[in-house]
């Protein structure tokens, strides 16, 4: 008769217990989740705002100028400045198709000179009072004024054929190429100002 196998039971618990705490070991080694990057490492995208003060090396950092205009300034003004290029052309042309001996075309042309100082004058009652801008504006005024009395005095001239009218379109002619060097200056200032006019430099032609 064989007697009782009593430690074979302590035995096999032991096992049983080692096998399970493998099992467990083996668990908490496997990530429960796809792992993620920590807050501190994510990139974070912004837009950093403009400021006017001093950087680390004592030099003021760039910053955005703005312009204030009157409602509707910019939209006045380029109208009464297409004007104002439009009449210089004439100016210059007027003289150019008499040289040539084409005194039809002058004669249109004076006409076409005086319309568009008119329509220029119109228009410069629309210009919203705006300080920076008023000295741009009196210089092509003036040369506006200048350009339609030339107008009338050419067209006094095709008229009667009187040559004291010619003379005096002739002076105010030289007296507008005087000015307009001194209203480009100020005009290239507007534009530093940030105005700017579609399809249209800010520059009257130069004879």
């Amino acid at each position: 008769m064989k007697e009782p196998t009593s430690g074979h039971a302590p035995r096999a618990l032991l096992l049983a217990l080692v096998a399970a705490l493998a099992l467990a070991v083996a668990a908490c080694d496997e990530p429960r989740s796809s792992p993620r990057p920590s807050a501190s490492l994510l990139d974070v995208e912004f837009t950093p705002r403009p400021t006017s003060t001093a950087d680390l090396t004592g030099e003021p950092t760039d910053a955005p100028t703005f312009v204030s205009l009157p409602v509707g300034w910019d939209g006045a003004f380029c109208a009464f400045f297409a004007d104002a290029v439009v009449a210089q052309e004439l100016v210059i042309d007027i003289e150019r198709a008499l040289e040539d001996g084409v005194v039809r075309d002058a004669r249109g042309l004076a006409r076409e000179l005086r319309e568009a100082t008119a329509d220029a004058t119109t228009l410069l009652t629309d210009l919203p009072d705006w300080d920076p801008g008023q000295q741009a504006s009196l210089e092509v005024a003036a040369l506006i004024d200048l350009g339609s009395r030339a107008g009338d005095a050419y067209g006094t001239y095709f008229a009667d054929g009187s040559r004291q009218a010619l003379r005096r379109a002739r002076t105010l002619r030289r007296e507008i190429s005087k000015a307009t060097p001194q209203a480009n200056e100020t005009l290239a200032e507007l534009e530093s100002l940030g105005i700017a006019c579609e399809g249209l430099a800010l520059q009257l032609e130069e004879f």
